[in-house]
């Protein structure tokens, strides 16, 4: 049998597509005069059903041969290479499937890049691309070249006008330490671009959201060729005045309303501006692109609304995160959190590793390069592996210590009792983490006036000391949340088997398994590795249970009987699973797993 503390080789796989609903990203932008810390602030959920791992890595700048050619996805188009290449830190969406519309990236010029998902537009709109047109390749490109948020508009466009976006659309955001943008794709070489005001503050879920665009403004406005003369043809805009493009109304052109009036996205709308305006808005049309607050938000306040639940959340004989209307989704798998400085070693991001409402955002500099132990592998690797992953890449590995977030994560989804004294603890240890920042910037910036490179490992060497002091109060956390142990009594389990597969709980000083009710019992993936269509009760439940002694220790022990492929339904084959047992005994929940090769 597997444990938790052991691993085997796993035999590789044809990888399967997870199915995952619309329950994705958000992004928050504070403009630099109505931020506390005097500069912009960038707050992004980043949202992806599956057994999804995020991983961060530190690309090193580079220099390429002449005529060298990058291909992303297989059926993208073939782009050539720059012969030198920025260096860039890049929070990676590790995917079975590949994640072509996913991660995040902070370059040594400070051009930082999140984005969120947009699709369900008008079909008649959607036009051809060129060569299999350009996907991934959107943003990792303009980490890898752009110097400004400006320059990255550029590098973006160019890529859009020579072979089109192969998606339906998107909202990237690009800032620089001097001004952020948002880049509003739709398929094809549909686009506009506007630059955020200093006074301003934007939220946006799924959709597009730019509404009163001001084509006239030429500094902060880039349209597409033949975009607003389109929306005039098709009876989609018609401006106030004629001839003067100062109202254009990108999201009702380009999208049909239906997808801000999906609760999905309306939920997130309402809940954010909320906490923005004090206002609740009733109607998706009503929601605003941007406001100019009457307040100052700082990190405090971004986080907040990153880890916003919703009044669905929280039900019994659910997960906690069930429906997934909140901010803070059944499929976040990680949030953070950028403060902007001008000069980009000092740019500061907090960063949680699995859901924000159950985790910590811990502090990182990432221009100064994140701890080796939150990748399990190296850069380049990740790189070839991006569209190409191995089903062993996404085994359960008890030596990352990444697993310790996600472990206590998907534990406090079914401990709803938990659930508030853990977001004490974790925001206790933000406190204590954070408290340090505003020295360590102190000193890194007198180091740098000797030696950057000096300044550079003064931060770095910050990084690795707090993600380490979380990682070890998140395990203590799990193992607090699950004291009692899970085993597995097979080394694997057949996703499309009929036999049996029997899941052993282990009785203790404190549990007595003949308590243990099997009318509450369940067996499957842990919350964070299925998409958001995946439910509690979808999980296996046991034909049968015996009270038996398994580990000869002399205290009762309970096994359940399943079938396997009831178990392992939403499984990847070819990975060694974290597979959770989730129960109760005298009302009191039990979370645990054990692990075994899915086949």
């Amino acid at each position: 049998m597997f444990s938790k503390s052991l691993l085997s080789v796993a035999i590789a796989s044809a990888a399967i597509a997870f199915g995952a609903n619309a329950l994705a990203c958000s992004t928050i932008i504070v403009g630099k005069d109505v931020s506390k810390t005097g500069t912009v602030i960038i707050g992004h959920n980043e949202d992806n059903g599956g057994r999804i791992i995020a991983q961060q890595h530190w690309v090193p700048a580079q220099t390429h041969k002449a005529g060298e050619m990058i291909k992303f996805e297989k059926s993208a188009a073939e782009i050539p290479q720059a012969e030198k290449t920025l260096g860039f830190y890049w929070t990676q969406t590790f995917s079975p499937t590949g994640a072509s519309f996913s991660d995040g990236f902070v370059n040594e010029k400070g051009v930082t890049i999140v984005s969120n998902a947009c699709s369900q537009i008008f079909p008649e709109n959607k036009e051809k691309v060129k060569d299999g047109g350009v996907g991934y390749g959107i943003r990792r490109i303009m980490a890898e070249r752009a110097t400004t948020a400006r320059e990255a508009i550029k590098i973006a466009t160019d890529l859009l006008d020579k072979y089109g976006y192969f998606s339906n659309g998107r909202t990237y955001t690009i800032a620089d330490p001097k001004e952020v943008w948002q880049l509003a794709i739709h398929q094809g070489n549909k686009w506009v671009a506007r630059k955020v005001k200093d006074n301003e503050v934007v939220y946006i879920p799924n959709n597009f959201m730019m509404n009163k665009v001001d084509v006239t403004d030429k500094d902060g406005v880039m349209v597409s060729p033949g975009l607003v003369e389109k929306a005039i043809k098709d009876g989609k805009y018609k401006p106030a005045v004629e001839g003067q493009w100062t109202d254009f109304n990108f999201r009702e052109a380009y999208q049909p309303a239906k997808l801000r009036e999906a609760q999905y996205n309306f939920s997130r709308n309402q809940i954010a501006w909320k906490k923005i305006t004090g206002k609740t808005f009733n109607s998706a049309d009503e929601f605003p692109y941007s406001v100019v607050p009457n307040k100052k938000f700082g990190v405090e306040d971004v986080k907040k609304i990153l880890r916003a639940d919703s009044k669905e959340d929280g039900k019994a004989g659910e997960w906690y995160h069930e429906k997934g209307f909140g901010i803070s989704r059944p499929t976040t798998h990680e949030s953070v959190v950028y403060v902007m400085d001008s000069n980009p070693l000092f740019i500061q991001a907090y960063k949680t590793l699995a859901r924000p409402s159950e985790t910590p955002y811990v502090p990182l500099y990432p221009v100064a390069k994140p701890a080796q132990a939150t990748a399990f592998l190296t850069w380049d690797e990740a790189t070839k592996q991006h569209f190409n992953a191995k089903p062993e890449s996404f085994n359960y590995n008890p030596d990352w210590p990444v697993w310790s977030f996600i472990n206590t994560s998907n534990a406090i989804e079914y401990i709803h009792q938990a659930y508030e004294k853990n977001m004490k603890q974790v925001r206790s240890l933000e406190k204590e983490l954070g408290k340090t920042v505003a020295k360590e910037l102190e000193t890194a910036k007198e180091l740098a006036k000797i030696s950057p490179q000096k300044a550079q490992e003064w931060l770095h060497s910050k990084n690795v000391e707090k993600f380490d002091k979380a990682q070890e109060a998140m395990q203590e956390a799990f193992e607090k949340l699950s004291p009692h142990e899970v085993l597995v009594l097979a080394d694997s389990i057949n996703s499309k088997g009929d036999e049996n597969v029997t899941i052993a709980l282990l009785g203790d000083k404190k549990l007595k398994v003949k308590e243990v009710n099997l009318a509450k019992t369940v067996a499957g993936p842990g919350r964070s590795s299925v998409g958001g269509k995946v439910s509690l009760t979808s999980l296996a439940k046991p034909s049968s249970s015996e009270v038996k002694d398994v580990n000869g220790d002399g205290v009762e022990d309970i096994v359940f009987t399943f079938t396997a492929k009831d178990v392992a339904k939403d499984m990847l084959p070819g990975a060694i699973y974290d597979v959770w047992l989730y129960s109760e005994a005298k009302n009191k929940p039990i979370a645990g797993f054990g692990t075994a090769l899915i086949k």
